[in-house]
């Protein structure tokens, strides 16, 4: 997921007849969320990095890898960055979803409820942002039922 300093316009309610008013800052700072979590569990791995690249996505992977002790599917788009190298002795089996199906990847619903977090919200810096990030990331750590209730789709709890 992107995320920066420039803002993200969302829908306000206002009274009938009243224009709703949000700051707006245009910048062009941007970092990378990346993100790997468990619909059934809740739990969440989560990396800020600098671009969205091969590069980053096999850093990613290797740190996430060094915190797992069973096998473990990442399911991940068919993005050209979402190409990894995994190792031989490697935990992780890489599933590619089919293409333009955003709607099957759960990591989607869960960017989609951190970004409403940040809608209308201005940042005057690239770290000011990120501190929003992790502060929206952590409430999510403190709540997995949460991250379950947001990504366990029904194709997923039926496919045993």
């Amino acid at each position: 997921m992107r995320f920066g300093t420039r803002t993200e316009l969302k829908r306000k309610w206002t009274p009938p007849g009243h224009r709703p008013k949000a700051p707006i800052r245009i910048g062009y700072a941007f970092a990378y969320l990346y993100v790997a979590l468990c619909p059934f569990s809740g739990e969440i791995f989560a990396m800020s990095l600098p671009f969205m690249s091969k590069a980053c996505f096999q850093l990613f992977v290797q740190q996430w890898q060094e915190t797992l002790t069973e096998p473990t599917l990442l399911v991940a788009d068919r993005a050209s960055t979402h190409q990894v190298r995994l190792l031989k002795d490697t935990v992780i089996t890489l599933q590619h979803l089919p293409t333009a199906c955003p709607e099957l990847n759960p990591v989607e619903r869960f960017f989609e409820e951190l970004r409403s977090r940040l809608a209308n919200h201005v940042f005057d810096s690239l770290q000011q942002a990120e501190e929003q990030v992790i502060k929206a990331v952590k409430e999510f750590l403190d709540e997995p039922l949460k991250v379950v209730s947001l990504t366990n789709y029904d194709y997923l709890s039926n496919s045993s």
